[in-house]
This record gives structure tokens, sequence and C-alpha cells, in this order.
């Protein structure tokens, strides 16, 4: 795939990620159709994951899997998670609030394995009230991701603090690229 079909498909999903900084993610189950269906609806769980569509052109959809993490008192965000299937993979992003500390990197790791390694993530940019980190996921990554229940994300808000470390559900990651990717392929 072309770098700036890549670059193209981040900053969409980043722009449609800022739109849904207000929603909140409900933990649901996905539904057996959901995962069988070429048509994708909006709002299509997998898990903690729900599927997020924009309208690109008149006649083409973009669809991407989201997943909101906030406070349960105040609703703040603590991060956003987008996945979209690319041709060699997926791409999976995190976006954590304004603030948070550059220098001390995203990482995440598989939560039931402790022999593997964690897995830095690309810092992409802070703009408005998100700071995004990427990281591109080849097929033997999808693998793993098949294997696992959870990945762990971690970040600081400074050099001082302890890193904040979330819990991201992956039990249907990869159903549901594969059902985005089916959608896509429709299209």
């Amino acid at each position: 795939m072309e770098t700036s079909h890549v670059i193209r498909q981040l900053f969409l999903s980043f722009g449609l990620a800022v739109v849904l900084a207000a929603a909140p993610a409900v933990a649901q189950e996905a539904e057996t159709e959901a995962e069988t269906s070429t048509d994708l609806a909006n709002n299509t769980p997998f898990g903690d994951w729900v599927v997020s569509c924009q309208a690109a052109t008149v006649q083409r959809n973009i669809c991407q899997l989201v997943q909101v993490q906030t406070l349960r008192d105040t609703g703040q965000m603590l991060a956003r998670f987008v996945a979209l299937p690319v041709e060699d993979g997926a791409i999976l992003l995190a976006q954590m609030p304004m603030g948070v500390y550059l220098p001390g990197g995203a990482v995440y790791r598989f939560a039931e394995n402790e022999e593997l390694e964690q897995r830095e993530m690309i810092w992409q940019r802070c703009l408005g009230e998100v700071c995004e980190a990427a990281a591109p996921l080849d097929g033997e990554e999808l693998a793993l991701f098949a294997e696992h229940e959870q990945i762990l994300v971690g970040f600081r808000m400074s050099a001082e603090d302890e890193p904040i470390i979330l819990g991201v559900d992956i039990s249907q990651f990869n159903e549901a690229l594969e059902a985005l990717e089916r959608a896509n392929a429709e299209e």
C-alpha cells in the first residue's frame, strides 16, 4: 500500500476520532449476524469495539473500529483507540489527552503473556484535545492479537508520574477487522 494512502487514512481516522470524542464506549456482546454480514451498520459492537462509519464521498463510507475509555465518575476521556484494516494488516491508533508526556512514549503488550516484549507505539501528532500514537499491525502481530483477550496500553502524563496502564479488550478484534475488510471490499 502506498505510504500516502496510509497517511490519508490515518488523517481521516484522526478526524473522525476527534468528532467521536464525546461518545462513550459501551461494552456489548457482538451479535452473530454482525460478524458475518458484509453490510456493517454504524455502532455494530464487537466486544468493547464499535464500528464507526463516516461518509468519505457520496458513494463511499470509511468504517473503522473505535473503543473509548473514560473515567466512570466524570466521563473524562482516558484514551480512545481506533483501528482500521489496511492492505498489509491494520493500523492501531491510541489517542490520549493533551498533556501526555511524549518523551515517555506509548507502549502496549499482551496482558496474558509476560514473555512477549512490549511494543513501542509511534507518536504521530497532537491536535485539539488529543495526542495520537500509532502501531502498524502486520499479519504476524494480528495472529498474536487473535491468541489473546487483552492488551495493556501504557503512557505517562509527566516524567515523575507512574504510568497509566489501560486494559484494552481485543477478544473480537480480528473478527471485527475481517468484517470491515469484507464490507469495504463490497464498496
